[in-house]
């Protein structure tokens, strides 16, 4: 990846010209019947134009008779190279890009190009993969819940544009998820720098998500509705939000665990880790749990002002949590209880408060 790439991945950005070289796509007809003029008036013959670039001839001679054609973006970059004209910059090609795709897949129509990540659906998308998702041959999230597919196949169209069939839904017996054309995968692998499972391969959360509050939130919204629980048991005072993460034990760190403490700190939320021990996998792999907890009255209404949970049930406990969020009189009475305690003998022990409770 050279410079610039990095550059536009750095900053949660992917042009066409970011993709690998094998990724194909269709331009608007009249665009590209105007390009290969172009470049045919640059090269002169079919022969030279394939000693210049490398193109294969009959290649060449497909791109220039068929308007509707795949091409292949590493040929159409040595195309724009050669002509060297504004009218055929980079950026009007990205603009004529009706699909984008490999060779035999799915792909997108009519992408919105650049993919810009810089959004609360583009965190709450890189979240959600993270989360219950998987990078291999392609890009996979699986949810029980219909609601929550819906919800980051919604996040997902609006980042990569498409229409209702870019995104699978499949429903089998003991797993149902959404598949996604392998030119998303390939997006992913850019911006996250990882394939397989996150609890082996310990990827960073992207660092252009920590410079923006609301890209944080959206980071934290999806992680909840995906990984959390919203504890409401009001007649056990008990009033929390944790979400829990597996990391393989051998790990000198585990990065996603860091960073979302780093999201909660910046955003001012306050919390507190802990390790609640180690399991092995049924491959012998031995793991450790983590788990992140949000407690306290003042510090879940604030939570609640600035995120929007995307699972309906979730959220709705969370607004009754913080609805109800009263001062009940049994810990007050035994707050009272205390004082009383520490004025009349200067100390308490838990079997004289047991005692006078």
């Amino acid at each position: 990846m050279d410079i610039q790439n990095q550059k536009d991945t750095f900053k949660g950005i992917i042009h066409f010209w970011n993709l690998p070289a094998n990724v194909h796509v269709f331009l608007t007809p009249e665009f590209k019947g105007k390009l290969m003029k172009k470049f045919m008036e640059v090269a002169r013959t079919k022969y030279n134009a394939n000693k210049i670039t490398g193109i294969s001839r009959p290649t060449i001679g497909r791109y220039i008779n068929k308007k509707d054609s795949k091409t292949r973006i590493k040929s159409l970059l040595k195309i724009v190279n050669l002509i060297n004209s504004n009218e055929f910059s980079l950026n009007n090609i990205e603009k004529n890009i009706t699909w984008i795709g490999g060779i035999n897949s799915q792909g997108i129509i009519n992408p919105k190009l650049p993919f810009n990540f810089n959004s609360r659906a583009g965190t709450r998308f890189l979240a959600a993969i993270c989360n219950e998702g998987w990078i291999s041959a392609g890009a996979y999230y699986s949810n029980s819940e219909q609601e929550l597919r819906d919800s980051v196949k919604k996040d997902s169209l609006s980042i990569f544009g498409g229409d209702e069939n870019t995104v699978r839904d499949w429903i089998k017996e003991k797993d149902q998820y959404l598949a996604f054309p392998s030119v998303i995968r390939d997006v992913l692998i850019l911006i996250t720098g990882f394939k397989g499972m996150k609890s082996e391969n310990n990827p960073p959360v992207p660092s252009f998500i920590l410079k923006d509050k609301e890209l944080m939130l959206g980071w934290i919204e999806q992680t909840i509705a995906d990984e959390g629980h919203v504890k409401y048991h009001p007649v056990k005072y008990r009033r929390e939000i944790i979400w829990r993460r597996s990391f393989n034990i051998n790990l000198n760190e585990y990065k996603l665990n860091i960073y979302e403490q780093k999201m909660l700190d910046k955003i001012g939320i306050t919390y507190d880790v802990k390790n609640i021990g180690t399991y092995k996998t049924k491959k012998g792999i031995e793991k450790t749990r983590l788990h992140i907890r949000i407690s306290k009255r003042t510090n879940l209404l604030k939570l609640r002002e600035i995120i929007k949970i995307p699972c309906k049930r979730k959220d709705e406990t969370f607004t009754l949590m913080m609805k109800h969020f009263v001062r009940y009189k049994e810990p007050l009475r035994v707050k009272n209880t205390i004082i009383n305690l520490c004025k009349n003998k200067g100390y308490i022990t838990s079997s004289e408060l047991r005692k006078e409770i």
